[in-house]
Parts: C-alpha cells; sequence; structure tokens
C-alpha cells in the first residue's frame, strides 16, 4: 500500500500534519482525522492529501461536520 502524507489545513496554513499507510488517499484522510470525509468545495478547514513519493498531486477533502446534541439527545 502506498504512503500518504495528510495534512489538515485551516485559513491557508497547515495546523496538523501525518503520516498514513491506506489503499487510497480518500481511505488516508478518514485513517488520519478519524472522521468522515468528502470532497472539498470550498471549506476554509479541509484536508489535503498526497502520496510521498509523488507531491505533484493532491487531493482534495473535508470532513463531515457532525450535529451537535443537547444533553437530553435533542438538536440545539
Amino acid at each position: 500500500m502506498p504512503n500518504y502524507e495528510v495534512e489538515e489545513i485551516f485559513a491557508g496554513k497547515v495546523i496538523i500534519s501525518h503520516k498514513v499507510v491506506a489503499p487510497t488517499p480518500f481511505r488516508a484522510a478518514k485513517l488520519a482525522t478519524n472522521r468522515d470525509i468528502t470532497l472539498r468545495n470550498s471549506e476554509v478547514r479541509w484536508i489535503r492529501v498526497f502520496e510521498e513519493d509523488r507531491r505533484n498531486r493532491a487531493y482534495e477533502y473535508t470532513a463531515i461536520e457532525r450535529p451537535q446534541f443537547a444533553s437530553r439527545g435533542e438538536p440545539f
């Protein structure tokens, strides 16, 4: 399986970087962030994935945000 570098980006700056072994860039993003992932649109916080030996191709994703729940299990 390929090695990937996964970068979490906020407002144009890398805030966290991970090294991950995964079958695909999409799976690498999911494994590195431990979150559900979808393709990036224009979010300020997003995820960039490179194959370690081919940094000329970047894959862009974003985490799927889950709604927050009140203590009784009801949405805010």
